[in-house]
């Protein structure tokens, strides 16, 4: 392998975090919520749209039938709400809330099976995009856990933080730590306990 290579290659291994980080951007559940909020709903109607599109992207990546049913079927209702948002029939934000918090909860189990996946058979290539799952795991959940006001509880919490915190970990070390299976089982039990199909 010539130099060129092994720098093309770290580049790549570098890389991918960040453009995963900037494809996540497109599923902005609150910049619609707010707003909807502001007396907006045109402007909520395209943001669901984009939301919609991120979701699309996330379908491309699962290897799950029934999860990515279920993300298949979350993209269908986010395209019928923006409909609706464009229509005017959505009068409260409770419905946004609980249409979001459905599909925040795939999307974190989605990112559970493939940081799994990793786990499973973690290869040089696949290791950047397990640190960038684990904060979409944790983001995703946490932000389900929100709608309405509610808090997450201290066991949902201290979960949260030691998936944020097992990310960091692998993105600073390119590598999977001893703890990185009870952390995600600890995630696991909460995570697919809470998820209801879109």
């Amino acid at each position: 392998m010539s130099i060129r290579s092994v720098f093309l290659l770290a580049a790549a291994l570098v890389a991918t975090p960040a453009a995963l980080r900037a494809q996540a951007e497109e599923i902005d559940f609150t910049r619609a919520r707010k707003e909807f909020v502001a007396g907006q709903p045109r402007n909520a109607a395209n943001s669901v749209l984009m939301a919609s599109l991120g979701v699309r992207t996330q379908v491309g990546r699962c290897r799950d039938e029934t999860v990515g049913t279920n993300l298949l079927n979350a993209e269908s209702n986010l395209e019928k709400l923006a409909a609706a948002l464009r229509a005017g029939t959505v009068k409260d934000v409770k419905s946004l809330d609980s249409e979001f918090q459905k599909i925040d909860l795939a999307l974190a189990h989605h990112h559970l099976l493939l940081v799994k996946a990793v786990l499973q058979r973690p290869r040089p290539d696949n290791i950047p995009t397990a640190a960038n799952d684990l904060d979409r795991l944790a983001f995703h959940y946490e932000r389900a856990l929100m709608y309405g006001g509610a808090k997450p509880s201290t066991e949902q919490a201290a979960a949260i933080a030691e998936a944020r915190k097992l990310g960091t970990e692998i993105e600073k070390s390119a590598a999977i730590p001893g703890t990185a299976g009870a952390v995600v089982a600890s995630l696991e039990k909460l995570v697919v306990v809470a998820t209801p199909a879109p």
